[in-house]
């Protein structure tokens, strides 16, 4: 008889790549997915949990994450307890500072090692030529693989983070580095804010203030030029490129031109651009760079999902306190606590309305993260072998959205009073319970540290 730690048994197993849902059980050893177990194979373990034909996916592994934006001091404990309580294993944290980075990933470390519940890696924003020169450290030492370029932190836009201006030659240093760097991605937010500020100015002279407004200012196209603009960075240096919470059927029309051509780049959207628009009632808690835009943009979105435009989905979870969202649409913060939202919309809005598929939402929400950063077969593939990193979910529960019942730091969501059907019901990381039934069951500093090391 076949013996285990742990046998998951009942579900509809769905891994990325394969065969659409299977049924069939899954044995778990030292935390590792060690076998695909036959319903009609004997088969033991220590544990046996019964989840009763709901179907059980790769844990999500967001790649787009801001926590120390909300309270540095406990972004980690309050952000990765609604991760693991919402099926998130795995998340990507952006460090950002104006200086060389060995005082910010210590103390990022520090925080995060003893408060988080899931597993986390980091990203590194470069916004400096003294960062540039570190890359290596950076690689080697931190095990840190990808770096985040502001397109748009031109003048004085960066400095509410405390960023200083850049320019293109930063941007294509960066690029040209990582180019001799196999296995490293520049992550770019592609906006043109030189354009930006001079629409921005006859917006506010006429005294618009409102979501479309916002949008307006930030319109379609200088998103799409500056993607375009990185992708030619990109083609001319040979480096990998990433572009993050792309909003805009503009834009992914200029990448699915650039793929034609043989060009090479990633694509990742977020929860919010396939919900909401300048159109939903949620006032100035709405306010994101870039914009929530038309309503046909995000049908454009879930189109780009379908057929494989769409890489990937991230957060860009920014855990503001709602206080901060209060003003005008001009000096009201940016951004939006939307983590734990991810599964739920992917499977309500995409699986249930859309019908995409359970195997393209396990391949955008994890397998795809995973293979682009560095944690392929490790994370995001239930593959024999890999950590049995896993989240069980029920396509049929209905649950309406409260910032309370998503149980992180920010006091208010922009799914307020939102009914979403399929909700993950349980979670579990490398072999272990860490939420059931809405009950969170993991201890702080449970998560681990993913290193990078390029090669490894």
């Amino acid at each position: 008889m076949l013996k285990f730690d742990t046998i998951v048994k009942n579900g509809g197993v769905v891994i990325p790549y394969g065969d659409g849902v299977q049924n069939i059980d899954l044995g778990i050893n030292d935390g590792k997915i060690a076998a695909y177990i036959d319903r009609a194979a004997q088969a033991d373990a220590d544990q046996v949990i019964d989840v009763d034909g709901k179907i059980i996916l790769p844990g999500v592994i967001d790649p787009h994450n801001h926590l120390g934006l909300g309270d540095p001091e406990t972004d980690y404990l309050t952000e990765t307890r609604a991760a693991a309580l919402h099926g998130v294993t795995t998340l990507m944290n952006f460090l950002m500072s104006n200086q060389p980075y060995e005082s910010e990933y210590q103390s990022n470390r520090k925080n995060a090692d003893s408060q988080v519940h899931v597993d986390y890696g980091f990203h590194a924003v470069i916004s400096t030529r003294e960062q540039m020169e570190e890359i290596d450290k950076y690689i080697q030492d931190y095990g840190i693989s990808s770096f985040k370029f502001f397109m748009s932190f031109r003048g004085e836009e960066g400095s509410y983070i405390g960023l200083p201006p850049i320019d293109d030659g930063l941007m294509y240093e960066l690029f040209d580095n990582l180019s001799r760097r196999s296995g490293t991605v520049v992550c770019v937010h592609t906006e043109n804010i030189e354009v930006v500020w001079s629409i921005r100015e006859r917006l506010q002279d006429q005294g618009r203030d409102d979501l479309q407004a916002w949008h307006e200012a930030r319109p379609a196209f200088v998103e799409a030029e500056a993607a375009t603009r990185a992708m030619m960075f990109a083609r001319e240096t040979g480096a990998a490129a990433y572009i993050v919470h792309t909003s805009t059927e503009e834009t992914l029309n200029e990448v699915r031109a650039f793929r034609s051509r043989g060009g090479k780049v990633f694509v990742e959207t977020c929860p919010h651009y396939l919900t909401h628009t300048y159109e939903s009632k949620v006032g100035t808690f709405g306010k994101q760079n870039p914009p929530l835009r038309s309503p046909s943009d995000l049908e454009s979105m879930w189109d780009a999902i379908r057929d494989g435009t769409i890489d990937t989905i991230g957060s860009d979870h920014a855990p503001r306190l709602g206080e901060k969202k209060k003003g005008t649409v001009w000096d009201a913060s940016p951004g939006q606590p939307n983590m734990p939202v991810i599964l739920p919309v992917l499977l309500s809005e995409g699986y249930n309305k859309r019908n995409i598929s359970l195997q393209r939402i396990s391949e955008i929400s994890s397998g795809n993260v995973s293979k682009i950063f560095g944690l392929w077969p490790q994370k995001g593939s239930l593959k024999i072998g890999s950590d049995a990193d896993l989240v069980v979910v029920d396509p049929d529960l209905k649950k309406k959205v409260t910032a309370k019942g998503l149980q992180g730091r920010a006091d208010y969501s922009i799914y307020e009073n939102y009914e979403l059907t399929g909700w993950p019901i349980m979670t579990m990381i490398r072999g272990t319970l860490v939420a059931r039934d809405g009950e969170l069951l993991a201890q702080p500093g449970s998560g681990e540290y993913l290193s990078r090391i390029l090669g490894e």
